[in-house]
């Protein structure tokens, strides 16, 4: 059974990840810090190692030194909003190149780590610039290291599904539909995105981890579903699905200075793996609603 460390495991992404792992039969070795919030992966936990980070005593060594790690996968992510840069450049930064560099040390075969079509070289946009900028180090970083060790570089496009952050805009959007609000005041939602199901990016992780080989080389995957629609579209769609009343003004916001006008994936490298997706947006929206409607009636008793 291999065991594969895994960051960020109690994230949205990291979380849906964790659970694929235990069911293609790996060993799931958690890295988390003493104060993360697990209640994404409560009813996994058990099946799990779980491991630490001490920041101050530097202790990430002490993991590889523990277990025989076949690969790491690297969700972890910080995003800057309330960090100072510093923090922002060690999480995203440091952390994941110290991470090569002990799984190095232990004859670690696969790196692979969960990068943004924010960071896409043609894209100059200046929203959560400071977040993208530290993710194209990082890749570079990551090019020079690869010579030492197969490193996969996925790069996701809109992820949406269960148990994601309530500020985010699908589960705002989908909530406000589903409360029937009266008005939701939306921009004109021409910029475009390949919205893609939290299952089918989770299982793309998996298909590349499966298909590692011991070449030392860098490697980049496009997560999506290689198609993107206009953002007032989506949300057309989801208030049909809920069969919402509430009615949609676009336009009543303005567009965000300096927002990426298109961007969808080029998924030809995953389909050569055998990956593709399996939810077009209808199904995933469907899904995602079924799976809030159990949860929600879970917790009524």
């Amino acid at each position: 059974m291999k065991k594969i460390l895994l960051t960020g495991a109690n994230g949205f992404l990291g979380s849906h990840i964790l659970k694929l792992l235990l069911k293609e039969g790996y060993h799931p070795i958690l890295l988390l810090r003493a104060t993360s919030d697990l209640w994404r992966i409560e009813e996994v936990l058990d099946k799990c190692d779980t491991f630490i980070v001490n920041e101050v005593e530097q202790n990430l060594k002490d993991v590889f030194e523990a277990h025989e790690i076949y690969g790491v996968i690297h969700t972890a992510t910080e995003y800057g909003r309330d960090q100072p840069l510093s923090q922002l450049l060690k999480t995203n930064v440091i952390f994941p190149v110290e991470l090569i560099e002990h799984g190095l040390r232990s004859n670690i075969k696969v790196f692979i780590n969960a990068d943004t079509f924010f960071a896409k070289p043609q894209f100059k946009q200046t929203y959560l610039n400071n977040y993208t900028e530290s993710k194209r180090i990082l890749e570079k970083f990551l090019v020079q290291l690869s010579q030492d060790v197969l490193v996969c570089n996925l790069r996701l496009e809109h992820v949406f599904g269960e148990n994601d952050s309530p500020q985010k805009f699908v589960t705002g959007i989908i909530n406000k539909l589903n409360q029937n609000e009266k008005e939701i005041l939306l921009t004109e939602g021409t910029q475009k995105r390949d919205f893609i199901y939290i299952e089918d990016a989770a299982d793309a992780f998996i298909h590349v981890l499966k298909f590692a080989d011991n070449k030392k080389e860098y490697k980049e995957f496009q997560i999506g579903t290689g198609e993107s629609i206009s953002i007032r579209t989506f949300v057309e769609v989801v208030a049909r699905i809920t069969h919402s009343k509430s009615k949609l003004i676009f336009g009543a916001l303005p567009t965000r200075e300096g927002d990426i006008k298109d961007s969808f994936a080029d998924i030809s490298n995953l389909i050569a793996l055998g990956w593709k997706p399996k939810f077009d947006l209808q199904m995933a929206i469907t899904n995602l609603l079924l799976q809030d409607k159990n949860l929600n009636n879970e917790h009524r008793f």
